[in-house]
């Protein structure tokens, strides 16, 4: 499964489970929002494009996606889950949402070596979000529904 595929289903999934999607971008289509760290002079340092971002229910789900298990990804989450920096960038992505939560994982195809492999870094995320050939999505650790 490719990582478009992956963002596809992972939307598809969330739309039918009555989440709303406010952004997303497809690998290397330049589609998504870019969302920018306060206190750069750079105009492209830092900039994060997250894969989806949906909210429901005040739960808003930030996923970066991969068509497999990739350790720096998890960093990436990781710092984004725990920096401030980004806070201006996602009040202005939320604006006129009512949001309370903000929740940062990954979504990956569910293979037994994918869901081994990120399971041993699930302490570095909110949630990991594995998505089968069926176009099923699994919440594991973290699980938010």
């Amino acid at each position: 499964m490719r990582e478009e595929e992956v963002t596809k289903s992972i939307m598809n999934w969330l739309v039918a489970h009555g989440w709303e999607i406010i952004c997303f971008d497809f690998p290397q289509s330049g589609t998504g929002r870019q969302l920018h760290p306060r206190d750069v002079s750079s105009k492209t340092y830092g900039i994060i494009i997250p894969d989806i971002v949906a909210i429901k229910d005040g739960k808003v789900l930030v996923f970066e996606n991969k068509d497999r298990f990739v350790y720096s990804d998890f960093e990436k989450v990781y710092r984004l889950k725990n920096t401030d920096a980004y806070d201006d960038a996602w009040r202005n992505l939320l604006r006129g949402t009512n949001y309370s939560n903000i929740y940062f994982g990954i979504g990956i195809p569910n293979t037994m070596t994918n869901r081994k492999r990120a399971l041993k870094c699930s302490d570095m995320v909110d949630f990991i979000g594995l998505i089968d050939e069926g176009g099923c999505l699994e919440f594991v650790s973290g699980c938010l529904l």
